[in-house]
């Protein structure tokens, strides 16, 4: 599948190297895609990433990945105009206290718009695996097969999908792990994670 990573940090870096590792074409879209940052994101994602500016990315990917800080994401989707009823994963935060769910529902024209990985800090992205368990990613969106396709993208890499259901669900989700995150951080540090148990192997 073809992937575009508007993003190149934490976040777009590590999801857009380990789908490059894993087969999946990627393209990270950047201000600079000439930059050392960018040259040695290509090296360490090897020969199925490359690089060019925000719009060659969104015009390469059948997937887009939205990875931005908060102060960019009105900037970044107006300049990509009508997405064409692509798939946006957004995985942006803001730091505010509000969701970030609606303002990209808003923003992105034409996309279909699947919120994950806002949850998960990048190091846990990085390495999902805790033993013999994975750690779960939450999938959010009003579109069933947008989902199906982000689900299969996130056990590519090692997460455990689940589905909690349409875009107005995420900001409840994202309050329940802000009061968690809020009591354990300060006990495990970033690298911690939950896994959703349930009896039902095909929920």
């Amino acid at each position: 599948m073809k992937i575009a990573s508007i993003g190149s940090g934490n976040m777009g870096g590590t999801l857009g190297r380990l789908w490059a590792g894993h087969g999946h074409h990627v393209m990270f879209g950047s201000r600079d895609p000439q930059s050392d940052k960018i040259r040695t994101l290509l090296q360490a994602s090897g020969a199925n990433a490359q690089a060019g500016t925000v719009q060659d990315a969104i015009a390469f990917g059948e997937v887009i990945l939205l990875a931005v800080l908060p102060t960019e994401v009105e900037r970044v989707l107006e300049e990509a105009g009508d997405l064409n009823n692509k798939i946006l994963i957004n995985c942006t935060n803001r730091f505010d206290g509000k969701s970030a769910d609606m303002e990209v529902l808003r923003l992105a024209k034409n996309a279909r718009v699947v919120r994950t990985y806002n949850t998960l800090p990048w190091e846990v992205l990085a390495n999902p695996q805790y033993g013999p368990i994975n750690a779960t990613a939450f999938l959010s969106g009003d579109d069933p097969e947008a989902k199906e396709v982000v689900a299969q993208l996130s056990c590519d890499i090692g997460l455990d999908p689940v589905d909690v259901g349409g875009s107005t669900n995420m900001e409840k989700i994202e309050t329940a792990m802000g009061s968690l995150w809020s009591i354990l951080s300060p006990r495990f540090g970033r690298d911690y994670s939950l896994r959703i148990l349930r009896r039902d192997t095909d929920v």
